[in-house]
Order: C-alpha cells, then structure tokens, then sequence
C-alpha cells in the first residue's frame, strides 16, 4: 500500500466512527464543530427576557429620546440669541494665562552649572588619557580632535570641539 491509500483509509475509518458517536449521543457530527461544547448549547437561548421588561427598557428609551429632542429644540429657539451674544463676545480679545519664562538670573545660574559639569566631564577625560598614555606611551596613537568652524551661539552657553582634549586609540 501507498501512502495516499493509508491515509484514505484512515479517513474512511474516523467517518465511521464520527458516525456512530453521533449514533449513541443523539447528535450529529455534523453539527458538532466543536467537541468540548454539545452542539444543543448553541441553538439554546441563554436567558429569555419578559415582555413587561421589554416594555420597561423601550419606555425608558423613548423617554430618553424625547428629552434629547426638547434639548435640541430648546437650544435651537436659544440658539439665535446666543449667536449674536457669540458673535459679539468673537470681537473682543481673548484674555490668555501669560507664558512663564526664566529670568534672565536664572538662566545665568543654569548655564554656569552646565560649564561647570563639561569643565568637570573634560578634567576626567583629560586624566583618564594621562593615565592611559603613562602605561603605554608606544601602544597608543595620539589623534587630535578636530576643530570647529566659527559658531553662531555665544561661546559662553556653547562649549566648541576646540575645548575637547585629544582622542586616544590603541
């Protein structure tokens, strides 16, 4: 035998006993798309509801309905008048809550800080190379770092590439 004349077999034979499941539990496989839940579970109604209750929730629809409309012709009957009170209050200047900004102080004592912390970061990198260089002077290539064209920012906020110690490679 073939594979192709196996697997029709085995086809034939789970057919045969698909049907005589469905023989002995009263339902057909057909129907029974999912084994774990009983094929009657899904044409059963999960609850069914009383027409008095139907009625309730349709009656509280109905109001709610009828009161979005009497707001919306209430406001439609309003709505002439407050378009012109609208159109009035357009003309005038709207008062805005007025931006915060730093002082100029303030700034002063920010970009002080933040010189302070590159001359810091610089003092570490200069020393961390000093170091490298004293343990092997023959090892490491010594590679200055490039200059930086005129800058348009104030030399005093800006730190330029010239400031920069030189690179070390190994």
């Amino acid at each position: 035998m073939n594979r192709e004349d196996i697997v029709v077999e085995i086809d034939a034979e789970i057919s045969r006993l698909q049907q005589v499941k469905a023989l002995l539990t009263g339902t057909t496989a057909i129907d029974s798309r999912n084994p774990a839940r009983p094929s009657g579970a899904r044409n059963a109604r999960r609850w069914t509801m009383s027409a008095e209750a139907r009625e309730k929730i349709a009656a509280a629809q109905r109001a709610r309905w009828a009161k979005s409309k009497r707001a919306a012709k209430k406001a439609a009957r309003e709505g002439v008048a407050e378009s012109a009170a609208k159109k009035a209050a357009a003309r005038l200047p709207v008062k805005r809550e007025k931006k915060r900004t730093l002082s100029a102080g303030a700034r002063v004592k920010i970009a002080a800080a933040q010189r302070a912390r590159w001359a810091k970061m610089r003092r570490g990198k200069k020393a961390v190379s000093a170091k490298s260089e004293g343990k092997s002077s023959q090892a490491t290539k010594t590679v200055p770092a490039k200059k930086a064209g005129p800058s348009k920012a104030p030399a005093s906020s800006v730190p330029t590439a010239a400031a920069a110690p030189a690179t070390t490679y190994s």
